[in-house]
């Protein structure tokens, strides 16, 4: 499989997670990245989230400095984190100065308490999340295989585990990056595969996309 085509299908994930109500920092955990630039650009440039005004840019929203923190660690502001919810700032803003209603508790608590449960419970209940200790399992690593091609005179490296994965090049440099980047892609595309697959919670709608 080609770079081009696995990015497209690492794309076509991403939009269908978002389409099923997983939220771009959801998204972006399950991919095990720290920044959410490459599903949230996906997502904007796609038109599946709103372009931000210029006005907004540089807006200071008055929000607890704990949860302004988090978003500037996943390289996004409260304004852009609003909108891949679609929430209107303002009215976030105001939701988020009162205690959440346990019986009916509004869409952005609920989207607060999915993407920011440490802060969640900081700012309204005071307590910390005990993290457990996670186990690590030893998996076998994946193989790689680099042979010249007569015919193409090219090399081309392939990974054994991963039948279709391929990549070439004109040297050794080459077609190591080139298939380090296609598998890097491709457990991507695994990760999201597991996340839309999982036996969980439903993530329910993200604010106004169904």
């Amino acid at each position: 499989m080609k770079n081009e085509d696995i990015e497209e299908l690492l794309n076509s994930r991403i939009i269908e997670a978002y389409s099923k109500g997983y939220s771009v920092v959801e998204i972006t955990r399950a991919l095990k990245k720290t920044s959410i630039d490459l599903v949230y650009d996906l997502l904007r440039d796609t038109g599946k989230i709103q372009v931000m005004e210029r006005s907004e840019y540089r807006r200071q929203y008055d929000i607890d400095t704990r949860l302004t923190s988090a978003c500037r660690r996943k390289g996004f502001s409260f304004g852009r984190w609003c909108l891949g919810w679609r929430f209107d700032p303002f009215v976030a803003v105001a939701a988020l100065k009162s205690a959440p209603d346990d019986e009916n508790e509004s869409a952005v608590h609920a989207a607060l308490k999915r993407d920011f449960p440490e802060i969640y419970l900081s700012m309204y209940e005071g307590a910390k999340i005990t993290k457990e200790k996670k186990v690590k399992y030893r998996s076998k690593p994946d193989s790689l295989m680099i042979e010249w091609s007569s015919k193409g005179k090219t090399f081309v490296a392939s990974v054994p585990e991963h039948p279709g994965i391929e990549a070439r090049g004109k040297n050794w440099d080459d077609v190591y990056f080139a298939i380090k980047s296609v598998h890097q892609m491709h457990e991507y595309v695994q990760r999201m595969d597991r996340l839309l697959n999982g036996t969980g919670r439903e993530p329910g709608p993200v604010n106004g996309v169904e």
